[in-house]
């Protein structure tokens, strides 16, 4: 980007003698290897950045902690230490401070005031919650949701937006704060925004350490060792997580992760980034693996994604977000490393999680954040609606219209971790995709599995909801009619096909709020409700044979 040569000032400028400062928690070093001296170094070390070469040598970024210092020296590998220069740094005592220009980065309890002051100015689109009530170094781990139906998730896709796991890497903390003030703010007036807080479920954690951001002082950040990369017990949490593959029982867990973990196994997340700084670049998975050794099932959707992210990028800045592939890697072929959260969601939560290296510098001076926004707010927002695009819909049970836990898969191109699953109480289940004509297998205990052609389209939504046979009804039972209904979602018309053996069935509409929109007993084998005069929202419809239910489902005007 155009600001690089100013910025990248505290991390190309390197002392003459390399020689550990006892007292910092941890120091950056710079050296150049080959590539088994790389892979033996991320075993043991922080690996933090790499630039290749094409003799076969690598420059490497590596951040080695208090208790490293004396095992990395005894390696006999040259190094120099990384200047402890710092930018220039203004701090926000307040939330009006903070909002003013946003040029600043917020003290501690500027950021919980700020927090507050989200869910106290829009008490119907933002609930701020916990999910760590204190780290050990005695501060909060917060997340904002923002919807418009903030205790019901209903089938809306769930999106998770978090920042600096590395609490020396603000500049994502900041644009997180920034993201959340953005779609409160811009709500009633910009339908777009609308649009997003309708329909999805997001959820925003601005900062995942912030023992390590504010590891000297509630009242300053910098670079470190002001702040630090590790969390309190000098640990790098993104090299923390359970490894994709193996038993997770062999780790104990920081809080931080434990507690990450935990929130990610409470919300089925269709989408989610993880905000970083040191680099400009989108990283999708596999950390673990390089696309050789094992590409993600997934690589040409994420290729197609963290195009589509980079190059919005470019639009505002053709020199932002261009390191690597033009923006975009795959991060085992970037450098490996092990125990990234980012490999954690994706193999083990069925959801999809990237990398977002959003800033040259770890910290950027302060009147240089809201270029940073400028740059890259709109590809945020594009990433948001992708939890909307690929296939979508409702599992449920083909007799009584219960929904369904299932088991969604893509035959001859999902693998044993992406597969995604329909969630209850609604059975509704995302799978974003790439563009084209998949086989689409779907499956759950007790029923006949049922296998559908589908086909996607980039930056569309394939609506499919399914209706699965519990087993032991018989073939003749699997193939006599069901309930159809059609269009889903519709805008006018929407079509109810009933078999011609079912008698005295009454076909009710509720609305979102349970209440009762009309009524009739069915007469003939296809009804027809109209729509059109009806607001566009979520519809209930309910048939009752002999006072018994019989199926419901819900609709999409």
């Amino acid at each position: 980007m155009l600001l690089t040569c100013c910025l990248f000032v505290s991390m190309s400028a390197f002392s003459q003698t390399a020689v550990f400062n006892p007292e910092w928690p941890e120091t950056y070093v710079q050296v150049t290897v080959n590539e088994a001296q790389l892979q033996d170094l991320s075993l043991h070390y922080s690996v933090d950045k790499v630039v290749h070469h094409g003799d076969g040598t690598f420059d490497v970024r590596l951040c080695v902690g208090r208790n490293e210092y004396k095992a990395f020296a005894a390696t006999g590998i040259p190094f120099t230490i990384m200047s402890s220069e710092k930018p220039q740094v203004s701090m926000a005592s307040s939330y009006a401070q903070l909002t003013q220009s946003w040029n600043r980065y917020p003290t501690y309890s500027t950021y919980l005031a700020t927090m507050d002051t989200f869910q106290s100015q829009f008490p119907q689109l933002c609930e701020i919650d916990t999910i760590l009530a204190q780290t050990l170094g005695g501060h909060k781990i917060l997340v904002a949701h923002i919807s418009s139906s903030l205790q019901d998730r209903g089938t809306r896709p769930a999106v998770f937006y978090t920042s600096t796991i590395h609490g020396d890497e603000p500049v994502g903390y900041y644009l997180m704060l920034r993201l959340i003030h953005y779609l409160l703010h811009n709500y009633a007036t910009d339908a777009r925004v609308q649009q997003m807080v309708d329909s999805l479920d997001i959820w925003i954690c601005p900062i995942e350490n912030p023992d390590g951001t504010y590891h000297t002082s509630n009242s300053q950040l910098n670079s470190s060792p002001y702040s630090t990369r590790a969390n309190y017990n000098g640990i790098d949490l993104n090299r923390s997580y359970p490894l994709a593959g193996a038993a997770t029982a062999l780790r104990d867990l920081e809080p931080e992760v434990q507690a990450m973990i935990s929130f990610g196994h409470a919300h089925p997340f269709v989408l989610s980034a993880n905000m970083h700084g040191g680099a400009e670049v989108f990283n999708y998975p596999w950390d673990t693996w390089t696309s050789y050794q094992r590409p993600h099932a997934d690589d040409a959707w994420w290729y197609h994604v963290g195009r589509k992210f980079a190059d919005t990028c470019h639009l505002y800045s053709s020199n932002y977000m261009t390191e690597e592939n033009n923006g975009v890697t795959e991060g085992g072929d970037w450098y490996v490393i092990t125990g990234s959260r980012q490999d954690y969601y994706n193999y083990y939560l069925q959801c999809r999680e990237v990398t977002i290296e959003v800033s040259d510098n770890k910290v950027a001076q302060s009147n240089y954040l809201p270029y940073y926004w400028n740059y890259i707010y709109h590809s945020y927002l594009n990433f948001l609606r992708e939890a909307q695009h690929g296939f979508r819909g409702v599992v449920t049970d083909s007799i009584t219209g219960a929904p369904l836990e299932a088991t969604v898969v893509v035959e001859s191109h999902d693998d044993n971790v992406s597969f995604v699953s329909s969630h209850l109480p609604e059975g509704d289940y995302q799978r974003p995709i790439k563009g084209g004509t998949w086989q689409v297998t779907y499956s759950s205990t007790g029923y006949y599995p049922k296998t559908l052609t589908l086909t996607a389209v980039d930056g569309q939504t394939t609506w499919q909801n399914v209706q699965l046979v519990p087993i032991g009804y018989g073939v003749e039972d699997v193939e006599k009619p069901l309930v159809e209904v059609f269009p889903n979602p519709t805008a006018g018309e929407l079509h109810v096909r009933i078999p011609a053996e079912m008698s005295d069935v009454v076909m009710t509409l509720y609305d979102a709020a349970g209440r009762c929109l009309g009524h009739r007993v069915v007469s003939q084998p296809e009804e027809v409700i109209p729509m059109q005069g009806l607001p566009s929202g979520v519809y209930l419809l309910r048939l009752v044979e002999n006072g018994k239910t019989i199926f419901q489902q819900k609709i999409l005007r």
